[in-house]
């Protein structure tokens, strides 16, 4: 397995993450509200969470099955993406992406995706890739199918939201024999 690669799309550049995108990340991903509305946890919280946040990324360019990169349109960065939780037993692994409010609605994360589901499949010969959202982020949720991917399941209450209720979950995935077909 590569690892993290640096991708291209016909709009984005996907790179790895450095000590530098700290501040950019935590301004617009840690203190924008709206960022954590659907995901309910926010890494990016506070200046320390995200320079260890940032620095786990780092680090775990060192492991298989780690993937984390900075999504940048031109020379800005408008988000992030990644893929964790590597299970070499089952060849399977899960994608995640935050684009910066500003940049929403651009079809951003649907290219980023993509790319990403590609490079998985394709050229890490990962067999399953899945994703998960909140059940009301029905923009997360087009994400993930135009990349590919096909909604497996609703968890009921398998998440809780930041004033404290709970929310029911969207699970999405793909394999390689659909990918390839």
């Amino acid at each position: 397995m590569n690892g993290t690669v640096q991708l291209h799309t016909k709009r984005l550049l996907l790179r790895k993450v450095t000590p530098e995108d700290a501040a950019i990340l935590h301004r617009e991903l840690g203190c924008n509200p709206e960022m954590i509305r659907y995901t309910c946890w926010n890494p990016y919280a506070t200046s320390e969470s995200t320079r260890a946040k940032v620095e786990s990324d780092i680090q775990g360019y060192q492991k298989e099955g780690c993937y984390a990169c900075i999504i940048q349109f031109g020379e800005n960065i408008i988000g992030t993406i990644g893929a964790y939780g590597y299970d070499p037993e089952m060849s399977s692994i899960e994608i995640g992406y935050s684009i910066f409010q500003n940049y929403w609605g651009q079809g951003f994360a649907t290219e980023a995706a993509g790319e990403v589901v590609r490079y998985l499949i394709m050229d890490e010969r990962i067999n399953r890739v899945h994703g998960w959202c909140h059940a009301d982020n029905i923009a997360s949720a087009r994400v993930l199918t135009h990349a590919g991917m096909k909604k497996e399941g609703l968890l009921r209450q398998a998440m809780k939201n930041p004033d404290g209720s709970y929310a029911d979950q969207r699970i999405f995935g793909i394999v390689r024999e659909d990918y390839i077909t």
